[in-house]
């Protein structure tokens, strides 16, 4: 356990962020991670392509609401949100550094 603990902690480090301890093996993986994996897994990386354009369709069927619907307004502002949001974290996740 030591080895595994130590062998995190470096690793975490690395990434600059804290090491919280080791997890347990049922833990929920991040869905990013899991669709890495999954697209290394396939080899093909075309369902990672898959968030944004699920993220930019959702955005753009509530685009054209009416005026004076309040909440066909609301829903479009909360799609463009996420996905402005999505694009955001895919910017910086990917940009060089």
């Amino acid at each position: 356990m030591y080895f595994f603990k130590t062998l995190v902690r470096v690793h975490r480090a690395g990434e600059g962020v804290a090491y919280t301890g080791l997890k347990p093996a049922d833990t929920q993986v991040d869905p990013g991670i899991e669709a890495a994996d999954q697209a290394l897994e396939k080899g093909s990386a075309e369902a990672l392509h898959h968030g944004i354009h699920e993220q930019f369709a959702k955005a753009m069927a509530k685009k054209n609401f009416k005026p004076d619907d309040v909440a066909a307004g609301r829903e479009y502002v909360k799609s463009y949100i996420e996905f402005i949001h999505y694009a955001e974290r895919l910017f910086h996740a990917t940009a060089w550094r």
